[in-house]
């Protein structure tokens, strides 16, 4: 006898996976590939305007995160934020193949991406809409997949089509994408009822902003009942300052200290991904069940052995590296994602994502810059001082680790 109650489970797991894989087609082909080579290629602007816009967009996706994020629990409604922030944003990318100037499309760039970044507070809040206690891992796993098939697919379509038609072309293939993909979501994923009643839904007025910042300091300084979600932030910002610029710089740490060229850098970024893959399935289901915590904690110990074995490697054994760094990659996020959700009550989810996507932010911020200094430190070490960056970065995962074990056993929510 067919389960029609599975089946419609199973749909909507699917639903909220696929936009996983939808936001890869601007992450990947408007972020990282095609806008900035329009930019600096086809229309010879300096590379300085390109980090200007991401860099301000990022500076406002960074402050609303926690904002909005407590705006979505007071009121228990994640869904319509989710929809009107993936439509600003497929909106706002189709419209780059509308112009040819470079100031409107950089503002539209710009919008596009707030767009996209704050989206994915929603969608992962709404995992607890699909989700249960035994399965939350499995369920983050299966969307990372989805995520990471999501930018090999990106790769492999639109490779044909910017050869043919331009970027242009390009920009509204993407949107059009992501808006394919993101409509089941859209569509099928609703909000869960909350049990607690709410109170009538206010206008965002300076009492209301009083009250969401007097919320947003309960939960960050003085309650105690979220002093896991505290320590868990630590961790994170320590841990992601690491990854942050190790994603940045991987390309070029691969081709100083490995010695390798463009075409097997693309090669060894795809094996690592593939990794990425296996990664962010196996994570989820192995934290399933050993726990979010203690799989949290091995995730560190991964990237601290992936620190050392990068620092001492020499080609081909840099193949390990990589599927070591992408099993790692996959798997933060996966375990990161469920962790929050098991630390934190049902109508603090916004919140919580919220304040965990501005310290991603603002890792990517100070990792990055640590990265140069160090450099710039270690220079009379020659290309030594490329392998000793990565020792140098061992402490943040030891402390972060040390951050972690304080985190109190979750009581799931």
């Amino acid at each position: 006898m067919i389960n029609r109650e599975k089946i419609n489970q199973g749909g909507r797991i699917l639903s909220w996976a696929m936009y996983d894989m939808a936001n890869q087609f601007f992450a990947l082909n408007i972020v990282s590939l095609y806008f900035v080579r329009w930019l600096t290629i086809e229309k010879k602007a300096p590379e300085l305007l390109y980090s200007l816009a991401f860099g301000i967009s990022t500076f406002f996706i960074a402050l609303l995160a926690p904002i909005l994020g407590t705006v979505a629990d007071m009121h228990g409604k994640h869904s319509p934020f989710l929809i009107f922030f993936t439509l600003l944003c497929i909106v706002f990318t189709m419209l780059l193949a509308l112009t040819n100037s470079v100031l409107t499309a950089l503002l539209f760039f710009a919008i596009a991406n707030i767009g996209c970044q704050e989206a994915v507070i929603f969608y992962n809040s709404l995992m607890l809409t699909i989700s249960r206690k035994e399965n939350r891992g499995l369920i983050s796993g299966l969307g990372k997949m989805f995520g990471y098939l999501g930018a090999i697919i990106a790769l492999l379509v639109t490779k044909p089509v910017i050869a043919a038609k331009g970027y242009g072309a390009i920009f509204l293939l993407s949107g059009g994408l992501f808006f394919i993909f993101a409509l089941p979501c859209m569509i099928f994923i609703k909000d869960a009822h909350v049990p607690e009643r709410r109170p009538q839904a206010a206008p965002l007025d300076g009492g209301e902003i009083v009250r969401i910042f007097k919320r947003l300091k309960t939960t960050l300084f003085t309650d105690d009942c979220y002093c896991g979600l505290r320590e868990f932030l630590k961790a994170a910002f320590l841990g992601l300052c690491v990854i942050q610029a190790i994603m940045l710089f991987m390309s070029v740490y691969a081709t100083k200290a490995f010695g390798l060229n463009d075409a097997q850098i693309i090669n060894f970024i795809a094996f690592s991904t593939l990794f990425a893959v296996i990664g962010s399935l196996g994570s989820g289901i192995l934290s399933d069940r050993i726990g979010y915590k203690r799989a949290m904690m091995i995730v560190f110990l991964l990237w601290m052995v992936c620190l050392v074995a990068s620092a001492l490697v020499v080609p081909p054994f840099h193949l390990i590296v990589g599927a070591l760094a992408g099993v790692s990659l996959g798997a933060t996020w996966v375990v990161a994602r469920a962790l929050v959700m098991n630390i934190v009550p049902r109508d603090k989810t916004g919140e919580a994502f919220g304040l965990f996507n501005f310290v991603g932010y603002l890792s990517g911020i100070i990792g990055p810059i640590l990265w140069g200094v160090l450099l710039i430190i270690l220079q009379p070490f020659g290309m030594l001082g490329q392998r000793l960056v990565l020792l140098c970065f061992l402490p943040f995962f030891l402390i972060g680790y040390l951050y972690l074990m304080r985190v109190p056993e979750p009581d799931v929510y």
